[in-house]
């Protein structure tokens, strides 16, 4: 649950960034959360994330 918790958020704040940047994050935050990261996973999740357009800025923000 934790993992996939962290891959959501993940593909919401870096969508679109580069995989390095992608990856880097997911690493950090698995390890916050105390889940010790396996890069060859982590490696994967990042390409998906980094392929994925970016999210348009919120229109509702004011």
């Amino acid at each position: 649950m934790r993992i996939d918790y962290v891959i959501n958020k993940v593909a919401q704040t870096h969508r679109g960034q580069s995989e390095g940047d992608v990856a880097q994050a997911i690493h950090d935050q698995l390890r916050a959360v105390g889940v010790v990261p396996n890069g060859r996973q982590i490696a994967q999740y990042a390409n998906a994330i980094s392929a994925l357009p970016q999210l348009p800025p919120n229109a509702t923000k004011r």
